[in-house]
């Protein structure tokens, strides 16, 4: 019997009558700065072409408010200068980046300033627009409430370590596989269960040592710091699990049945984010 088909199910296509200026190139100095975000956006070369254009419009901008007037208003202009070179910056970063699913981050950052513009009171006062808030009544902080087109979702969070390494067997590959699959049929479809995957640079610190510590073992704690420290491509793997719900009081019965597979072996470790960390960790997906 012929095995499935799943290229229908594949990820993103590429046409091969795409332009070249469509390809997809990385700029590791900016992508890394940009966390989790710079994992989601990508940069073609037409959006190297437009921030060269936009750096350029700036300097023009710049060069004129130096040199008008024969010089005269240099010195006035300082803080315009600054300002234009600011926004040059800013601008030409968005004109780089492309969200694969939105199009370019411009027209994304474009419509959220209109959004936030039109976003107003009878009375013309404008709302402040903040899309999430801690849930009242829950003490810990780790549900958030969320607006979306007048709808309101309740999201929670969690950070885990996987179980799953090249050194697993197949047993524990089908036992996983297992409670995988009854973790999926009890969210059901009210539900919305996301896994987000991104690669950070760690950060390398000296262990501490005991008051009593020998030369010795501070030498191999030195040693240790240098060798992981000078590491080329030192980096970790964060995986947050994302829960969506309708109403709250589903919410709390996924997070039940979530972490009771947990707890099970589905993962080694895992952690419910709240407060501050759980707010981090949207500002770094929804930047």
């Amino acid at each position: 019997m012929a095995g499935k088909d799943y290229r229908a199910l594949a990820g993103n296509k590429y046409s091969l009558r795409a332009k070249s200026y469509h390809m997809i190139r990385r700029v590791d100095f900016i992508s890394n700065s940009l966390g989790a975000l710079g994992d989601l956006l990508v940069t073609t070369m037409l959006g190297f072409i437009l921030a060269m254009l936009t750096i350029l419009a700036g300097l023009g901008c710049i060069i004129y408010a130096i040199m008008g007037n024969d010089f005269q208003t240099a010195v006035p202009n300082i803080l315009p200068i600054f300002l234009i070179a600011i926004g040059a910056v800013l601008v030409s970063l968005n004109v780089l980046l492309t969200n694969p699913s939105r199009g370019l981050q411009f027209a994304v950052s474009m419509r959220f300033v209109r959004k936030k513009i039109r976003s107003q009171t009878p009375s013309g006062t404008t709302i402040e627009y903040d899309p999430f808030r801690f849930v009242q009544g829950i003490d810990s902080k780790s549900v958030l409430e969320m607006n979306v087109d007048g709808k309101i979702r309740y999201i929670a969070a969690y950070r885990v370590r996987g179980a799953i390494s090249p050194v697993c067997f197949d047993a524990d590959l089908n036992d996983l596989a297992g409670l995988n699959s009854r973790l999926l049929f009890s969210m059901e479809r009210d539900t919305v269960l996301t896994t987000i995957n991104s690669v950070n640079t760690s950060t390398v610190e000296k262990r501490e040592l005991p008051p009593n510590a020998t030369d010795a073992m501070k030498r191999k704690r030195d040693i240790n710091y240098r060798v992981t420290a000078n590491l080329k491509y030192n980096q970790q793997l964060n995986t947050l699990v994302v829960l969506s719900t309708n109403t709250l009081d589903v919410m709390r019965s996924r997070m039940e049945s979530l972490e009771i597979i947990f707890r099970q072996g589905l993962v080694v470790g895992h952690v419910r984010l709240q407060d501050e960390e759980l707010k981090k960790a949207m500002r770094d997906i929804y930047a």
